[in-house]
């Protein structure tokens, strides 16, 4: 088991209560506009209901709406209750077979990030992708993701006094990533990279790809002169994260960041930037560079995997989240 002293806070262990008492008073419903399709086309939406309608062969709760994107395209956006919202991101965003602590922090977190998008810059606040988060309408829906959002109705993470900015990713490979190392700024002092024992599970916890050196090579294009002859990593940074790769091709170098690769490859292929290890293998009929490395994603933030071994070990919802957030505190928005 896991006791409250290892992973609190000072600050969070204010807020801590052991359970999710304090949360159990309901608040207003606070709206959100999910960009269902940035095109519909001949397409609309069709009422199913008084509380959903059916699009693109599936439902979703709340009122349609058809929008005009800025390049004179016609959207459908979505308008529903946040809490119902979420609903239909957990189950996507981790799974519902997760111990309960993982869902709520999931959850949470879910719901930081959705309030932090509303904007009056355009007329939706998030998609439905990973660039935001994965949202599926109904057909996404389970009992256990929405028991997990009722149980933390309302609750932010927050800090100093003011809402969080909050990410997360699968599976860090054993330590998180710090903001600041790999987007060049300063950083929040809650986004620093932490060690994580807990997403060994995880099935990218380690990894190996291999990509055809002609691939690489037909993507670098112009850059390179000659057939590519090895690769080299650069230097870490504080969560052991190499910041670039030097790509040696006849007698030039391209020194790409992690980051550049792993777009120029695909994330489904290299499925993070915590690569560890790239070698060429000369034995195949068509020449392959093997790259190796940990977890998937970016790293920053809470490490979903992570989140689940914590659960399973009995930490709490506070718990997990003051461990990859530390100074962070729990509050009803």
């Amino acid at each position: 088991m896991i006791s409250r002293g290892d992973f609190l806070s000072a600050s969070a262990a204010a807020f801590f209560t052991g359970g999710l008492d304090v949360w159990s008073t309901p608040s207003p419903a606070t709206r959100i506009r999910i960009l269902v399709s940035a095109d519909r086309g001949a397409d609309a939406p069709q009422p199913f209901d008084a509380q959903s309608f059916i699009f693109g062969g599936a439902r979703y709760r709340g009122a349609p709406a058809i929008v005009h994107m800025p390049d004179g395209r016609e959207a459908v956006v979505a308008n529903l209750d946040v809490e119902t919202y979420l609903y239909g991101v957990v189950g996507l965003e981790a799974s519902p077979g997760w111990p309960a602590a993982a869902l709520q922090a999931q959850s949470i977190l879910a719901r930081t990030y959705a309030l932090e998008h509303r904007t009056l810059s355009r007329p939706f606040d998030v998609t439905m992708t990973e660039s935001d988060q994965r949202y599926g309408g109904i057909g996404a829906e389970s009992p256990a993701c929405i028991a997990a959002v009722d149980a933390t109705r309302a609750v932010q993470l927050t800090y100093a006094g003011g809402p969080a900015s909050v990410f997360y990713a699968s599976c860090c490979g054993g330590h998180t990533e710090d903001a600041g190392d790999l987007w060049g700024h300063a950083g929040l002092p809650y986004l620093r990279g932490v060690a994580c024992p807990y997403c060994t599970a995880a099935p990218d916890y380690r990894w190996q790809r291999s990509v055809a050196l002609t691939s690489i090579a037909a993507a670098l294009g112009t850059r390179i002169r000659g057939p590519i002859t090895g690769f080299a990593l650069g230097p870490a940074d504080s969560s052991g994260r190499p910041r670039t790769l030097d790509v040696l091709a006849g007698e030039s170098t391209v020194t790409l960041t992690t980051t550049e690769f792993r777009t120029l490859v695909g994330p489904s292929v290299i499925r993070s930037t915590w690569i560890r290890r790239v070698s060429i293998d000369s034995t195949q009929a068509v020449a392959q560079a093997v790259i190796e490395g940990s977890g998937r994603g970016h790293g920053v933030g809470l490490c979903q995997w992570g989140a689940r071994g914590m659960s399973v070990a009995g930490a709490s919802v506070s718990q997990i989240l003051a461990f990859y957030f530390p100074g962070t505190v729990l509050a009803r928005g």
